[in-house]
């Protein structure tokens, strides 16, 4: 991770994995766009600083849909580690982007370093359009036998457009929790 950081030292900053979860130890990947705000260090030039981190700790509405999805699929938290498919802030100070396929084709190597750092990967949950085609890419060269389980991007502009999302998701999480044997 700190090698990643150290080559996209041109003002993008990558967050680092959530401590409390299962860093290189996950079984499952929990993968989204990119990072939002308060993932983002104090380094992080023009942004508003955050944690640092990706964690469904953050205080933002789509960790804490994350946070509540989680535990109400029963999915232990040291089971899992969040990502993005893009894995460094899209955006200025005020707005968030999204990534478009440039972002994508340019972090696939970035991506394929972080699968290499968790060995024990069985499911990978691509969350939004983004992160599905970011994966689906990805899949096909590098990681066939994983098991992809994909599902609506959990933030609160997806829940309020598509009301049958958080519970697709919830089922989604619910089935991920059977494969690794937590539920």
């Amino acid at each position: 991770m700190e090698k990643l950081r150290g080559r996209l030292g041109d003002g993008e900053s990558v967050p680092w994995f959530d401590p409390a979860s299962g860093g290189v130890e996950a079984r499952s990947l929990f993968l989204l766009e990119a990072p939002g705000q308060k993932s983002m260090g104090a380094e992080a030039e023009l942004r508003r600083a955050g944690s640092g981190i990706i964690s469904i700790d953050n205080d933002d509405p789509t960790a804490q849909n994350c946070w509540t999805l989680r535990t109400e699929a029963g999915l232990p938290y040291r089971a899992s580690v969040h990502w993005n498919v893009v894995p460094w802030y899209l955006g200025t100070a005020n707005r968030i982007a999204a990534p478009g396929r440039t972002e994508i084709q340019r972090a696939a190597p970035f991506l394929h370093e972080v699968i290499t750092l968790l060995p024990a990967l069985e499911v990978v949950v691509p969350m939004g359009r983004k992160a599905q085609t970011g994966w689906a890419t990805y899949q096909q060269r590098y990681a066939p036998k994983v098991h992809t389980l994909p599902t609506w991007h959990p933030s609160p502009r997806v829940f309020a457009s598509r009301p049958a999302a958080r519970q697709e998701i919830l089922e989604v999480l619910q089935q991920t929790a059977r494969l690794l044997g937590a539920a």
